[in-house]
Parts: C-alpha cells; sequence; structure tokens
C-alpha cells in the first residue's frame, strides 16, 4: 500500500497561507460565511483540511489544485435539497459540494449556497441520530 504524506497545517490560518495567492480571498470569504452561519460552529483541521462543525460535520473546505478552484463538500449533502441546482457528488457517495472558481463566482451563487448552507445547519440540529463518523464507517 502507499503511504500518501499529507501537508500538516497548524490551523486554518496556516491553511490558508499554504495556498495560491490567487485563492486566498475566495477562502477567507468562505470561511467567514461559514463561521458566522450559526453560533455554534467551530473549525479545526482534520486530515488536513479545514473541516466546520455545527452539532456534528458540516462541511470542510477542498482546494482542487488541479483547476485551482475551491469546493465547499457538505458533509451530509446527499440528505440535503439541492433546490438551488448547486451541489455535485462527483462520484461520492455521502459528500456533495459547490464548487467556486473565485470571488466573483461566490457572489453569483451566494444566494443559493446560502440557503445550502442554512439546510445543512438545519439537518444537522433536526437530526441528531445522524452522524457522519457513522456514515463514514458503516456503523449508521
Amino acid at each position: 500500500m502507499l503511504s500518501v504524506k499529507m501537508p500538516k497545517y497548524f490551523d486554518i490560518d496556516d491553511f490558508i497561507q499554504s495556498k495560491d495567492k490567487s485563492l486566498r480571498p475566495l477562502l477567507l470569504q468562505l470561511r467567514k460565511v461559514i463561521t458566522l452561519a450559526h453560533p455554534n460552529i467551530r473549525e479545526q483541521i482534520s486530515w488536513s483540511i479545514p473541516f466546520f462543525y455545527c452539532f456534528d460535520h458540516l462541511c470542510y473546505l477542498n482546494v482542487i489544485k488541479k483547476t485551482n478552484v475551491v469546493e465547499v463538500c457538505f458533509a451530509k449533502g446527499f440528505h440535503l435539497s439541492n433546490e438551488a441546482g448547486l451541489l455535485d457528488a462527483k462520484k461520492r457517495k455521502l459528500v456533495k459540494g459547490i464548487t467556486f472558481k473565485d470571488l466573483k463566482d461566490y457572489e453569483e451563487k451566494e444566494e443559493g449556497f446560502l440557503e445550502t448552507l442554512q439546510e445543512a445547519i438545519l439537518f444537522n440540529e433536526m437530526n441528531p441520530e445522524i452522524k457522519f463518523y457513522n456514515m463514514v464507517t458503516g456503523k449508521g
């Protein structure tokens, strides 16, 4: 089995500073919007990426190097309605995400993103028995 060495970040600021300069304003905006979405949101680096928690795993920031975009991945994306039509599974079984190229792209998708974020928070709050850890490990 190949061992892949993942970069380790001290915190989310360190993660953001390590990324391409062109993506930093977008990453900072996404972080700000997510952390202000609910008073219970907390953030931490897990598996070398920024995760946000609100009642359980909520979402994480995924920088896709190949295309130099940022995806906000919702941990329980398959439980969300996707009314805005922005969520994409990308062949994943649990997670769905919204991809942003830059701040302008974010501004164009902002309303749908904020609705999706609030729906994800509400889902976690209203369904405490559905834990992301259990979904990933097959225990729930």
